[in-house]
């Protein structure tokens, strides 16, 4: 097909693609606003060692994955459900907790997930406070020069973790455009057949055209 024939089909269709991909897109946009959005909320923590030697440091940052694995348990996850009052199981609050290190700045990342922002600020907090005293019971036990303090950050904030509405119509959108693409490439081939134009008739015959009957 010749460049112009390409034209043709766009002028002719362009329609399906952009109604396709409406379509998809206000779908996309609907099913998402009709989930039930889930919350995350985000707190950080910072490990500072009482020394500022090398040797200490480097120990702090090493026992960043030992202090998440110590404090990041069921155990402690029904704590935190006992302090808050919350009508959780100790395993769910488990499993809508991530903790990382991050081992560059020294801190510890807490994330949880909930069908509440504020109630997941609060959980984040929570864990964040069970994390120092987990440090100052350990310190009090270490000469002052030998202690690893955890110093709490900014209050936690929460941002709506899912479902993505923005993420999702852009997505719809896509998948509209090209599925509205393949129905016109459909149509096209099914009409490929069909001989629109003298040149055409050239075409496919390899043959001229002297001339033509009028349609009247």
């Amino acid at each position: 097909m010749e460049l112009q024939d390409y034209i043709q089909i766009v002028k002719r269709r362009w329609w399906i693609v952009v109604l396709t991909a409406l379509i998809a897109a206000a779908s996309a946009f609907v099913f998402s606003r009709l989930q039930t959005p889930i919350y995350k909320s985000s707190m950080k923590l910072t490990i500072q060692p009482a020394r500022t030697d090398f040797g200490q440091t480097q120990a702090a940052k090493q026992l960043l994955s030992s202090y998440i694995s110590i404090i990041r348990t069921e155990r402690n996850a029904a704590e935190v459900g006992k302090r808050l009052q919350l009508d959780y199981s100790p395993a769910y609050i488990y499993g809508q907790t991530r903790m990382a290190d991050d081992a560059a700045s020294y801190g510890v990342e807490i994330e949880v997930r909930d069908y509440d922002g504020e109630t997941a600020n609060r959980i984040a907090r929570e864990w964040a406070q069970l994390f120092v005293e987990f440090r100052n019971r350990d310190n009090a036990k270490q000469r002052r020069e030998d202690r690893v303090e955890a110093i709490l950050g900014d209050d936690p904030r929460y941002t709506q973790d899912y479902p993505r509405t923005g993420v999702n119509t852009a997505a719809g959108l896509l998948l509209g455009l090209a599925a509205g693409a393949a129905i016109v490439a459909l149509l096209e081939w099914r009409q490929s057949a069909l001989l629109r134009a003298p040149k055409d008739v050239e075409r496919n015959l390899s043959l001229p055209i002297v001339g033509d009957i009028p349609a009247h």
